[in-house]
């Protein structure tokens, strides 16, 4: 494998460099090209793109090599062993976040078949099926007590899709004849009738909500204002900086997000195109992002040398460490998103006379 640079300009005019791969393919043993991103502009940075290059050999040297599950997979492997190689090899392709669900899912698939050491070769349509059905009865496991609970139609259907893509791979390895998740259905019923109810609260339910926050759990009503007040996602609420809001022109512009559970991804993108966008900054929501800034700059002084860094969050910690994602989906702000679905005139109605009689004091 071979690197090389590359100078690639964008829409707006931008030249940055990219480093080039040339790499022989082990199946076809034809050579091929793959454009890694540097995120270096060009000008300047010629000898800091340079010295990528080796790094980027390094680790995309797998795609030189035979995939894991063809240097280790065995005629009679089980389904829950050959699921625990697949995700392996798919961890250099997917976003880490994804990786984490697609963890979180296969060990699910693997509680039911690893106890029946069931082949990957031997998995029929009606065995998904009875695995489907015993996921949507007990495929929830408590973490308090183990105690058995349904598992929600829709994680079923991710495990589906899981299956669906591992098993494709399969076919294509030579290692089964055909995909049975094809001929397979989580239910009977109609999307809709799992559908979930969306519960949406009143402006005087979201008023007494976020009373009950500045009472009780005075740091997170920040948190829960911009969620009503903008209706941003978890992600993006997390991933607000500081460098985000300016002042002068009254903008907020969600560019940055903060995703997972157990690890976290800080990532310069939003979850898809149209979630890049710029949002008027309003003088309630101006003066809630004001309070906070001197807030976490009195905790900075307060914590002196173990203050945390945490690169212009908006959000964090008294000590300045970052929220976990999951940390605002918990009680008693998860009914906050629930609202946030409204359409966004209704959003913003209500949301600026909840926060004219909260923020302005």
């Amino acid at each position: 494998m071979t690197g090389s640079l590359k100078i690639k300009k964008t829409s707006s005019g931008k030249e940055y460099f990219y480093v080039r791969l040339s790499y022989k393919d082990p199946h076809t043993q034809q050579w091929k090209t793959k454009d890694i991103k540097t995120g270096l502009a060009v000008k300047g940075n010629k000898r800091k793109a340079e010295s990528l290059i080796n790094s980027y050999v390094e680790e995309y040297a797998y795609l030189e090599q035979l995939s894991i599950i063809e240097n280790h997979i065995q005629p009679t492997v089980e389904l829950s062993d050959f699921l625990d190689i697949w995700i392996e090899e798919k961890k250099c392709d997917i976003r880490g976040n994804t990786y984490d669900t697609y963890k979180c899912r296969i060990a699910t698939i693997n509680r039911y078949f690893s106890p029946r050491h069931t082949l990957l070769r031997d998995i029929t349509p009606k065995i998904l099926n009875d695995f489907y059905h015993y996921c949507l009865n007990y495929g929830w496991v408590s973490q308090k007590d183990q105690s058995l609970h349904p598992l929600s139609v829709r994680s079923v259907r991710s495990c589906k899709s899981i299956l669906y893509a591992a098993f494709d791979d399969a076919v294509l390895k030579g290692l089964i004849a055909s995909n049975p998740v094809r001929d397979t259905k989580v239910t009977n019923k109609k999307n809709r009738d799992f559908s979930e109810e969306m519960l949406f609260l009143t402006e005087d339910e979201i008023r007494k909500m976020l009373c009950f926050l500045d009472e009780h759990y005075p740091f997170l009503k920040p948190i829960a204002f911009v969620g009503v007040y903008y209706g941003l996602r978890r992600e993006e609420i997390l991933g607000l900086k500081w460098n985000a809001i300016n002042y002068e022109n009254r903008e907020l512009t969600i560019r940055h997000t903060v995703t997972g559970n157990r690890t976290i991804y800080a990532e310069d993108k939003t979850k898809n195109k149209s979630g890049h966008r710029t949002l008027n900054l309003f003088p309630t929501a101006e003066l809630c992002f004001k309070k906070l800034k001197q807030q976490q700059e009195e905790n900075r002084e307060f914590f002196g040398d173990t203050y945390c860094d945490t690169q212009g969050y908006v959000f964090t910690h008294e000590d300045g460490h970052p929220y976990r994602p999951d940390f605002i989906s918990a009680a008693p702000t998860r009914s906050v998103f629930s609202w946030a679905a409204r359409p966004a005139a209704e959003r913003m109605r209500g949301g600026a006379s909840i926060a004219r009689s909260l923020f302005v004091r």
